[in-house]
């Protein structure tokens, strides 16, 4: 997404990406933080071009993880979204939340967390993680490769 010449932006020192000029339209608050890592409240949220995935970046530029739509991975993937975490994001309805799945590369292999996904509010520019506990989603489901 490039960056508009009045267009106020956030600079990210990345310890893997280098200097980062992000417009803080793409820049989301974690109340909540990641489950593991609460101590980190604020990611930018950006495409990685010529691709489905995105890397979400701590501003402070210490850690990033790589993220993909859940709809590109699993049309069948549903849960329910409760009115605790769309009050939370501050979203109108949970339809207007989007869904991403964080992607881990274990032994040369991509995987998807089913169990924990990644939901964002781009109105608001708020997300959180969300542990889904009605259903048996596994936090390790191989991602093929023609998906992506």
């Amino acid at each position: 997404m490039a960056i508009k010449s009045n267009e106020e932006v956030i600079v990210i020192e990345s310890r893997l990406y280098g200097r980062m000029e992000v417009p803080k339209r793409q820049i989301y608050r974690f109340d909540r933080g990641i489950v593991g890592i609460a101590e980190h409240r604020q990611y930018a949220i950006i495409g990685v071009e010529d691709s489905a995935f995105f890397t979400m970046h701590a501003i402070d530029g210490s850690l990033c993880f790589h993220l993909i739509s859940a709809s590109v991975v699993a049309q069948d993937y549903q849960f329910v979204i409760d009115e605790e975490t769309v009050k939370l994001l501050q979203a109108e309805s949970a339809e207007s939340i989007a869904v991403f799945l964080i992607v881990n590369a274990i032994d040369d292999r991509l995987y998807v967390n089913l169990k924990a996904p990644i939901l964002i509010a781009p109105e608001n520019l708020t997300g959180c993680q969300y542990i889904i506990s009605d259903k048996d989603y596994p936090i390790r489901f191989p991602l093929e490769s023609e998906e992506t």
